[in-house]
Parts: C-alpha cells; structure tokens; sequence
C-alpha cells in the first residue's frame, strides 16, 4: 500500500475534474482523459494541489460554435488548471471522504469557414482568454487489499465568462464564437476502480462516468445525457517511475434537443447530433519529494479517433501534485 500513497495522492487530484470551453455540440463540460492512472485510489487524509497544464488542438467537419453553425472549424486551446483537495481524517460509510474543487483558466483561438450565407463573409478568427467553469467534486473510497475503488459526484457550475456570438461588416468582426464558460451546470456522477499488484508493479483502472446538463438558454440547446469510459494499464518501475498505456471510449446516449439543436440539424441536413469519439496514447508518472514534500509528475498524450459530431484532436497533459 505504501507504494501507491504518494502517487495517488496526487492522480486521485489530478482526475477529480476537468475543464471546458463552449463550442456548442462540440465539447461537453468534462475534459476527457482526467481519469487515468490509479483512478479508483483515495488518498490519505491531507491537502493536496495539483497544477494541469494541457494543450489540446482538434478539428470538426461542422459544428455549432455559440449557436451559429460553421465548417472545418479548428481550435488550438491551452488549459492550466489548478486543483485543490482535501480529504478528512475519520470516515464516512467505511469509506475516505473527500473534496476537490477544480480553477480552470483557458486561452486559445478557434478558426474556420462559415456555412453559405450565415454570414456578410466566409472565413473567420476568433480569439479568448479567461476562467472556465469552476468544477465542485466531493469523494468518497474504499480500500480491498489490491482493489481499490471510489465514487464521486463532479458538479460544474457556469461562472466563466458566456457571451452570444457577434458578426459584424463595419468592420469585418466575429466576436464570442470561442466562450470558456458553458453557460450551463452539469453533473456527473463517477464510479472508479484499480486493480494494483505491489509485488508485481502492475496497475489496471478504470471510470465510468455519465454527465447531465441542463438546457443553455442562450442557445436553447439541452444536450444530451453523455457516458464516458477511461482507463489505464501501468506497470511501475525501480524509482518512483511508472510507465503505459491511457485511454478512453466518449457517447452522448439520445438526442440532443432544443430548438438551437433543432435548427443546427435543419441547416446541415444531419440525422443525428450524437457525439462519439475514442482516445489513446502512453502515459509516464513519477513520484519523488522536492524539498521534503511528497511530489508527482504526470507526462501523457492521446490521439482520438473514430470522433462523429464533435473535435477530434491530439491532447498533451503535464501535471504537478504536492501533499501537504
């Protein structure tokens, strides 16, 4: 057990929420591939902060930025996300209680081409930079010998910044096309799991997850409910180091309706909006202590694929976890 407690301190964080920015039917509020490595793993009693820095850049057939539908849109988005945990001392149900509380700041750019006559010109630009939507996830989890599994509810509230997207002709301007926030709540009950074997050093986990918003009343647009798997394969080394394999499988179960959603259907003559989209890639972990305190580092990347009605893109994760 004592092998794991350091750097599940620092994943459990480090997964316990993600981030989003609007692009309405492109995007949903959770950040795919948080939940990785010793996913199911509750730490000791402490305060735990963790720094993510992500840079995700993908790309879409057609999608509906801000409630205006646009072509072969492109984003490239930086992500730096600060969680910080805390987890009691005493339990609850037999279990470790816990709280995260996740503070996204996003920047990045969104470009592409506007459906005929959506608007006065074709291609478009648009920039932004600010806080997304503060994520609230309490915890709890249980340990079994080598298993170890945990259940939390990540509750992501709209307080970034949302505005209606803007096209102008004097002069030529698209404004909040791109919005950090979502205009929206979202909750997303989560159970994990890991399997880990301290005389083999191998690691298997695993979440399951499924997100239910409420309706964006900027754009009248209620997406569906969406069900996520991730998982992880690892086997750790001599050192502190960990090294395998991270993925993740992402459906909208139904429909999404609403009249924005109705509409965006009618101009791009679709039968369906459900996304779906699958990722991949190797993942590196390594625990150490930097001036006495307990420290984990995190290296990954995911390419998706087999991504329908939503961006499809390459995703680099680093992140940095104290224990206090």
């Amino acid at each position: 057990m004592r092998r794991i407690v350091g750097l599940a301190a620092s994943l459990l964080v480090m997964q316990a929420s993600g981030t989003a920015w609007a692009i309405e039917g492109g995007l949903g509020a959770y950040l795919l591939g948080s939940r990785d490595s010793l996913a199911g793993v509750v730490p000791p009693p402490g305060t735990y902060i963790t720094n993510n820095s992500v840079f995700v850049d993908s790309t879409a057939p057609v999608l509906s930025l801000s409630g205006v539908p646009v072509t072969s849109p492109q984003t490239s988005v930086y992500i730096n996300k600060t969680d910080i945990a805390h987890f009691f001392e005493g339990q609850l149900l037999d279990g470790t209680l816990g709280v995260v509380i996740s503070i996204p700041v996003v920047t990045g750019n969104v470009s592409g081409q506007f459906l005929p006559g959506a608007a006065p010109f074709d291609g478009f630009k648009d920039e932004d930079a600010g806080f997304g939507d503060l994520t609230i996830t309490p915890v709890i989890g249980w340990h079994e010998g080598n298993l170890h599994y945990s259940f939390g509810v990540s509750v992501f509230m709209p307080t970034g910044e949302y505005d209606s997207a803007e096209i102008s002709l004097a002069p030529p301007k698209v404004d909040n096309l791109l919005n950090f926030g979502k205009n929206k709540w979202m909750f997303m009950p989560t159970l994990n799991a890991t399997y880990f074997d301290p005389a083999a050093g191998l690691e298997v986990s695993g979440s399951l997850g499924i997100g239910f918003s409420t309706r964006n009343t900027a754009t009248d647009w209620q997406n569906a409910p969406e069900l996520s798997f991730e998982g992880a394969i690892m086997q750790n080394l001599p050192a502190g180091v960990a090294i395998g394999a991270a993925g993740y499988f992402y459906q909208q179960l139904g429909e999404d309706s609403g009249s924005g959603a109705d509409n965006f259907k009618m101009q791009v003559d679709a039968q369906s909006l459900q996304a779906r989209v699958f990722g991949i890639g190797p993942i590196v972990t390594y625990r150490t202590k930097i001036g006495g305190i307990p420290t984990s580092l995190k290296a990954k990347y995911t390419h998706e694929f087999g991504a329908k009605r939503r961006f499809e893109g390459d995703i680099f994760w680093g992140a940095i976890n104290l224990a206090f």
